[in-house]
C-alpha cells in the first residue's frame, strides 16, 4: 500500500503545474488566466489547511508537555486528568482527515465481506431495498391490472327459448282463446241437425315495469381502468334476464310475471280434469316411470319438451328403463340434441328440486301454453343532478315485460307427494 501524500507534496505539485502553465505558450490566453486563478485558489486552501494543522500539532505538543509534567508530579487521577483525557479525544476528532482509518467504516466492512465470501447476510447489511417490505421499497413497485374482468356465470332460465314471445306497442295485449269446438252430429234422411258453435274466452296481459338502478361516483367513472358505463349497461342486461327468468317460473302474477309452478290451473287440479299436475306416487321423489308416463298426458299435435333444472337432470340421468337403457340419451353431432325419454329438454334453474310437495319437472308445448309479452322500448336515464353535491351519477334503466300461462292444457307438471 502506498504512503500517504503530505501537504509538502501537494505544494510541490502545485508549483510544478504553475511553472508548466506559465512556460507553455498558447494562443488561448484566457484559458491560461483561468488555470492560474484556479491554482491560486487551491494554494490558498492548502495554506489554510496547513495553518490549521500547525495549530493542532501545537496543541498536541502542549498536551504532551502538560501530561509529562503531571506524570512527573505523580498525578494519576482527579479532575485535571479527566479534563486532559477529554481534550485528547477532542484533538483526535479534529485532527488530520487523512489520518482516519477508513477500514473501520461499515461500508468497507460490508464490501469486504461481499468480495471475500459473497455473503450478504452479515449484520453490516442493516438497510436493504426490497419488494416484499412496503417501507423498504415495496410501495414503489406497482402491480399490473388484467385487461379483462373475470365474471361469475349467471344462470338464466330457459323459458324465453321455448315460450311464445310477443312484442307490443301499447299498454296491454288481449289474447282470444277458443275453449270448445263445434259438434258435428249425425242425422238420418230428412232429419234436422242440431245447432253448434265454438266458445271463446279472452285473457289480457299487461307488462310490468322492470327497473335497474346503479349509482356510481364520478371518480369511479374517471379513474377506473375499464369503461364503467359499458360495464353497467352489460350488468343491466344480465339483471333483466335473470329477473324475468325467475318470474316466468316462480312469479306471483302480481306486479311480476305469472310463474309456471304457481299457476293455479297447473298446481291445484289433477290431470283427470284435463289440466293440472300428475302425482308421482312417491314421497318426496319420483321414478323413471313417472318421467315416461308424464309425456302421455299431453294431447297429440302439441310439440312438447321437458323443463327442469340441472340438478334434476343429473338425477334423471341415473334412471334406466326395464331393459337397462338410460332415459337420457346423448345427441348426435349436428342438429340432433340430447334427449330425455325421447324428447328434448330445456334447463331452467328456477325449477324446484325434488322434495315433498314440490314440482321438479314440467312437460309441455310452452310455445302454445306460455306467452311472454315485451313492450317496445327501453328507457335509459343518466341522472347527474339528484346527487350532484356528492358527485354521484345514477344510471336507471326501465323495460316492460311479463309472462302468463295462456293455455294450461298444453303443459303438465310432475308433483312429488308428501
Amino acid at each position: 500500500m502506498s504512503a500517504a501524500i503530505s501537504l509538502e507534496d501537494v505544494h510541490a505539485a502545485v508549483g510544478i503545474l504553475r511553472e508548466k502553465a506559465e512556460s507553455q505558450r498558447s494562443e488561448d490566453k484566457e484559458a491560461v488566466v483561468k488555470i492560474n486563478a484556479f491554482l491560486d485558489e487551491q494554494e490558498t486552501v492548502n495554506q489554510k489547511l496547513t495553518a490549521e494543522l500547525n495549530e493542532v500539532k501545537k496543541g498536541e505538543s502542549q498536551v504532551l508537555e502538560l501530561k509529562k509534567d503531571l506524570d512527573e508530579k505523580g498525578v494519576e487521577a482527579g479532575e485535571q486528568r479527566t479534563r486532559i483525557d477529554l481534550l485528547e479525544k477532542h484533538l483526535a476528532r479534529s485532527g488530520d482527515p487523512e489520518q482516519k482509518n477508513y477500514k473501520d467504516g461499515a461500508e468497507f466492512k460490508a464490501f469486504n465481506n461481499w468480495c471475500r465470501d459473497g455473503d450478504e447476510s452479515g449484520e453490516e447489511f442493516k438497510a436493504l431495498l426490497r419488494t416484499d417490505s412496503a417501507v423498504d421499497g415495496g410501495y414503489l413497485v406497482t402491480g399490473e391490472m388484467d385487461t379483462a374482468i373475470t365474471k361469475k356465470i349467471i344462470e338464466i332460465d330457459g323459458m324465453r327459448q321455448v315460450a311464445r314471445v310477443r312484442t307490443i306497442g301499447s299498454k296491454s295485449l288481449e289474447i282470444p282463446i277458443r275453449n270448445t269446438i263445434p259438434v258435428a252430429t249425425f242425422e238420418g234422411e230428412a232429419e234436422e241437425g242440431a245447432d253448434s258453435v265454438s266458445t271463446y274466452s279472452n285473457k289480457v296481459i299487461t307488462p310490468f315495469r322492470q327497473t335497474f338502478t346503479a349509482p356510481v361516483t364520478r371518480d369511479q367513472l374517471m379513474d377506473a381502468e375499464f369503461d364503467m358505463e359499458s360495464e353497467i349497461l352489460g350488468d343491466a342486461g344480465i339483471a333483466f334476464a335473470f329477473g324475468e327468468g325467475q318470474g316466468f317460473i316462480t312469479g306471483t302474477g302480481h306486479k311480476d310475471p305469472e310463474g309456471l309452478i304457481t299457476n293455479t290451473d297447473l298446481t291445484t287440479l289433477a290431470v283427470g280434469d284435463g289440466v293440472g299436475y300428475k302425482a308421482s306416487g312417491e314421497a318426496a321423489t319420483y321414478t323413471a316411470e313417472n318421467v315416461i308416463t308424464l309425456s302421455g298426458d299431453i294431447k297429440s299435435g302439441y310439440n312438447p319438451v321437458y323443463m327442469l333444472n340441472r340438478r334434476e337432470l343429473a338425477f334423471i340421468r341415473t334412471f334406466k328403463t326395464t331393459d337397462g337403457a338410460f332415459l337420457w340419451q346423448p345427441g348426435l353431432n349436428g342438429p340432433t340434441a340430447n334427449t330425455l325419454a325421447g324428447y328434448n329438454y330445456v334447463i331452467s334453474n328456477s325449477m324446484q328440486d325434488h322434495a315433498a310437495n314440490t314440482f321438479p319437472l314440467a312437460f309441455g308445448d310452452f310455445g302454445m301454453g306460455y306467452t311472454i309479452v315485451d313492450r317496445t322500448g327501453l328507457s335509459v336515464v343518466r341522472d347527474e343532478f339528484t346527487l350532484k353535491k356528492r358527485a354521484i351519477i345514477e344510471f336507471t334503466m326501465n323495460r316492460w315485460v311479463t309472462g302468463l300461462v295462456t293455455l294450461p292444457e298444453a303443459i303438465r307438471l310432475l308433483k312429488c307427494e308428501v
